[in-house]
């Protein structure tokens, strides 16, 4: 991502609030297509619906929940990208469930967009306003006592929690041209290196020191730097 706000990177301004808690990634992907196929991502997973077959007889679908991206790259004249962009995020909600026989089928909470851009190389674009507003309240009482009329209030409690999110979607198109030579290439793990012992067992740190070279950045995509 090389689009810049003042003086600071867009990856860069992402990675200090995510140090300072203010966002989460969901997930990071990086998706290759030729210019009008379709590529999708899916991180999540599936969970079985039961479907009313013929002759009485109930067969099992999977339905598919997290977070999933598709989109169709369209590669114009003068290098500018038209996509089609569809990003998805969905979670379990048991709240509203369904029973089916003796089958509790959880439902959905979805957020969902769909659209079509046209970009130049390397550009960025974030879609926003996706919000989801979440409310809840937990009682706790003393077991026999909690229910004692008028005396009971006094070992009650209820504890209300509301949150509110909102999710951010970034996608930045690069043109990728072949390799005229493999060893110019470089995956995303060529920058990754493993912690000492100090960094493991005193700081918890899962990762070394960043390398400098390499990594996903460049006009071939994944070509070095």
């Amino acid at each position: 991502m090389r689009n810049t706000f003042g003086r600071t990177t867009l990856d860069t301004s992402i990675e200090a609030l995510e140090e300072k808690g203010v966002i989460r990634t969901l997930a990071e992907p990086n998706l290759v297509s030729m210019s009008g196929e379709t590529a999708s991502f899916l991180a999540g997973g599936e969970f079985p619906i039961p479907v009313q077959a013929d002759q009485g007889r109930i067969t099992i679908e999977f339905r598919q929940f997290g977070v999933g991206l598709a989109f169709t790259p369209t590669v114009l004249d003068d290098g500018i990208i038209n996509l089609k962009v569809a990003p998805e995020v969905s979670q379990l909600d048991n709240t509203n469930s369904v029973r089916v026989g003796d089958i509790q089928v959880p439902a959905l909470r979805v957020r969902r967009a769909n659209t079509t851009i046209e970009l130049r190389n390397s550009q960025s674009f974030a879609i926003a306003g996706l919000l989801q507003n979440e409310s809840s309240n937990r009682k706790a009482q003393t077991p026999w006592i909690g229910d004692i009329p008028v005396l009971g209030s006094l070992f009650r409690s209820t504890r209300y929690q509301k949150a509110e999110t909102e999710l951010v979607i970034i996608v930045t198109p690069r043109l990728v041209q072949p390799a005229s030579d493999i060893s110019e290439l470089a995956s995303p793990l060529d920058r990754l290196s493993l912690p000492s012992d100090a960094e493991s067992f005193l700081g918890g740190a899962l990762e070394g020191p960043v390398a400098q070279q390499g990594g996903l950045s460049g006009s071939y995509g994944y070509a070095r730097e």
